[in-house]
């Protein structure tokens, strides 16, 4: 019963801690377009709508959004693809956004002691690992990070996909 009360708890969490990322005024996607573009610009459609995990005809129609708000724009065309990238409006908005993010965690962790703080820290890579199925996982899981925060220690979730899929290569525009 122990772990079934722990994984209650911990989804509890997640929950918790997306419920107070929304933002009024953009869609969980349109966050998560803004994000991804922030870490992977330039960055094709296709490729953006695997990583946020949508259709292609609904990433066109998000994309066609957040382009018509001022925050994505289409780069000069490539063949057949045309790499996005945000604009200056969409460069602040997705530093805001990772902000928030980051901001709701530190609250959530700055209510463990140190040594509740170490052994979450400790047990979190190994969580995130179990839960990475390979490549497409790992960027759909990690749509949302500051890849910068991991260069140095590692990405775990990076790392299982690796031993999974191999490395990784990003898709060519």
């Amino acid at each position: 019963m122990h772990r079934l009360r722990t994984a209650n708890l911990l989804a509890a969490l997640a929950i918790a801690i997306g419920d107070q990322l929304r933002d009024r005024h953009l869609s969980p996607s349109a966050v998560a377009a803004l994000l991804t573009l922030a870490q992977w610009q330039p960055m094709g459609m296709q490729e953006l709508a695997g990583v946020i995990g949508l259709s292609q005809s609904a990433a066109v129609r998000l994309v066609d959004d957040l382009a018509a708000a001022g925050l994505v724009r289409r780069l000069g065309k490539k063949g057949r693809a045309v790499p996005l990238g945000l604009t200056a409006l969409g460069q602040r908005r997705a530093q805001t956004l990772q902000a928030r993010r980051l901001a709701v965690a530190g609250r959530a962790l700055a209510a463990l002691g140190r040594d509740e703080s170490a052994g979450l820290e400790k047990a979190l890579p190994g969580l995130l690992a179990a839960l990475t199925s390979g490549r497409a996982g790992a960027r759909h899981i990690c749509r949302l990070c500051d890849h910068g925060l991991c260069r140095d220690g590692g990405c775990p979730v990076g790392a299982a996909a690796t031993a999974i899929d191999g490395p990784f290569q990003r898709p060519k525009l």
